[in-house]
């Protein structure tokens, strides 16, 4: 068999593989969608959301030494990842901009800085809140002769995040853990 009779049959052959393949990818998704266990959650392969958001800072909080004026912002960021039966996981990064502080008592000056990651799960479900506490560090700035004292660890702020079953973030907060003056209700 030479000549044209061996190109009748590869066009032959390659023609026979072609249905057969495309049969092939008729059936595989029927198959697969088949597959599912029913009652299967509305997610059917992980996924990933991202959120920013840039919250402004101000109130009055407690400090190491004494009760503090403070004005600033805070940029977070929340990451998920969903299962694949529903819920997840979500990192909240939170990360301080340009953040300071007057005392109370003695007019000092402070500066609030850091970043802090907290990762959450959240259940598969309509809407879930999570809750995270980042831990800043406050630096007092005294100049001499006050004593220079280290930077003090300090978690004053709630961040809040609603996250739906999908994964979908629908809003981003922050909440100051504000001290209660009885002179001003």
């Amino acid at each position: 068999m030479r000549g044209p009779a061996v190109r009748d049959v590869r066009r032959r052959v390659a023609r026979r593989l072609c249905l057969l393949v495309a049969a092939l990818a008729l059936t595989g998704p029927v198959t697969l969608a088949g597959a599912q266990p029913a009652g299967a959650a509305a997610v059917a392969f992980p996924a990933v959301h991202a959120r920013t958001a840039t919250l402004a800072l101000s109130g009055q909080i407690q400090g190491a030494e004494e009760k503090i004026d403070i004005t600033g912002s805070l940029s977070v960021t929340v990451v998920t990842r969903t299962n694949t039966g529903g819920g997840g996981t979500a990192r909240i990064i939170s990360a301080l901009g340009p953040t300071t502080g007057v005392g109370q008592t003695t007019g000092g000056r402070y500066l609030f800085v850091g970043a802090d990651s907290d990762e959450l799960a959240f259940p598969p479900g309509p809407v879930t809140p999570l809750i995270a506490s980042p831990v800043f560090r406050e630096i007092g700035l005294f100049v001499p002769p006050h004593p220079i004292v280290p930077p003090h660890p300090i978690s004053f702020l709630k961040v809040g995040v609603t996250v739906t079953g999908d994964g979908e973030i629908d809003d981003i907060v922050a909440l100051l853990n504000l001290i209660e003056d009885p002179d001003n209700p």
